[in-house]
């Protein structure tokens, strides 16, 4: 692992001396990245400049340097995932607790409110200016058997990628957690080693797990994410005035077609996978939910600059 950051940092490095570089932290053909590409796209335009080359997804495996690379204007825009916004601004990482955001929906009043005017200050402090806030999916269980109930999870084995926050959900949930790379997901599934997974519906679909895990609990959406298109300050500063609100509303524009394209690719996935035989379920109630995961939530409680936006969060759920 460390070779591997060290790789990535060392790439990133190369990128200051090569021409202007943008990063996503999605595939090719996901609406992140084709949201991005637009957005790029009418940057050239608007400037004039050379168009940015698009980084491969590795580089952002080390997100210290990466960040470091936006700062200095070696890398001028980026779609930043949640967590990574939170190295900066932690009010993200409350709205990426468990069971805290019910949709997408909740999620964009936040962002478009104060608190997303607070985390587009810390990020401008701290050299990043947000011009978009991008869908990144909600993140869902799925199951071989149907779980009835929130008991249903006790000892169920469920995988999950390298992440601790997904750890303590499993667990605080009863769950057996399982880290397993997303390409053995089926492999594991057809051996008996894993009961269910969590993923968004896209991924889901795209990987064929429903062929091997019917039941999908859509409406218990543990995780609603967001991400943020950002560039440079030390870019946007060095552009006229009205190149800089000319690409601000290229930003907003981009977010328009990122989230359309997410609500045009849900639509059909869940309309496919019915079709197939996937069987959109629910194995508790928000409050239910919500109980379990209370020590996930305590320290986020216990601190004064979180307890608040936890308590709006909450009353804000629609």
């Amino acid at each position: 692992m460390r070779r591997f950051l060290l790789i990535a940092s060392v790439f990133l490095v190369s990128v200051a001396h090569a021409a202007p570089a943008a990063w996503s932290p999605q595939i090719e053909d996901h609406p992140s990245t084709l949201a991005l590409k637009s957005f790029l796209g009418r940057a050239q335009a608007i400037t004039g400049q050379a168009d940015a080359t698009l980084l491969p997804i590795s580089a952002g495996k080390d997100q210290a340097a990466l960040l470091e690379s936006l700062r200095k204007g070696n890398v001028r825009a980026a779609v930043l995932t949640g967590s990574m916004v939170g190295r900066v601004a932690p009010m993200a990482d409350v709205m990426r607790l468990p069971f805290i955001l019910r949709n997408s929906r909740q999620m964009f009043g936040m962002l478009e409110g104060e608190v997303g005017q607070e985390m587009i200050q810390r990020l401008h402090a701290s050299g990043l200016v947000v011009l978009g806030w991008y869908d990144g999916g909600s993140r869902a269980i799925y199951s071989r058997d149907r779980l009835g109930s929130v008991g249903a999870l006790q000892h169920t084995k469920i995988r999950i990628p390298a992440r601790r926050d997904l750890s303590a959900l499993i667990t605080s949930l009863g769950g057996t957690p399982l880290q397993l790379e997303y390409k053995d997901v089926n492999g594991a599934f057809e051996a008996g080693n894993i009961d269910a997974a969590e993923n968004d519906l896209l991924s889901y679909e795209a990987e064929g797990h429903y062929k091997r895990a019917r039941y999908y609990y859509l409406n218990n959406n543990h995780i609603v994410q967001f991400e943020a298109l950002v560039v440079s300050r030390v870019w946007w500063e060095s552009l006229p005035a009205a190149q800089r609100e000319a690409l601000r509303g290229a930003g907003e524009e981009s977010a328009r077609l990122d989230r359309a394209m997410w609500g045009e690719r849900l639509a059909k996935a869940r309309a496919r996978l019915e079709k197939e035989g996937v069987k959109f379920v629910e194995y508790g109630t928000s409050s239910m939910l919500l109980s379990r995961v209370a020590t996930i939530y305590r320290p986020y409680m216990e601190n004064p600059a979180t307890r608040d936006l936890i308590v709006r969060l909450m009353t804000s759920r629609t």
